[in-house]
């Protein structure tokens, strides 16, 4: 788990992603924009669990706000494979 203090606010005027969310002590580059509130909580949760997004959405917005390290240290779920469907 991650402990890593995020902040999601709301920019004001007329946006395609008017959700911000930011890394707070951070650079800045280290921010993301959602379209949802929703979205931007999604990302925050997935973080502080240390879960690997498989949305590609997500995945951006977590790459941003984490470092290379941080990033790389997320926990990827086992893809589950079924061998009676074959190769693909």
């Amino acid at each position: 788990m991650l402990h890593i203090k995020l902040s999601i606010r709301k920019l004001g005027g007329r946006m395609d992603r008017p959700w911000l969310i930011v890394r707070e002590h951070g650079a800045y580059e280290q921010h993301a924009h959602m379209h949802t509130r929703k979205d931007a909580e999604s990302v925050r949760r997935l973080i502080d669990c240390g879960r690997y997004p498989y949305c590609k959405e997500y995945k951006v917005a977590m790459q941003r706000l984490l470092s290379e390290e941080e990033f790389k240290a997320l926990d990827k779920k086992q893809r589950y494979f079924n061998p009676q469907r074959g190769p693909r």
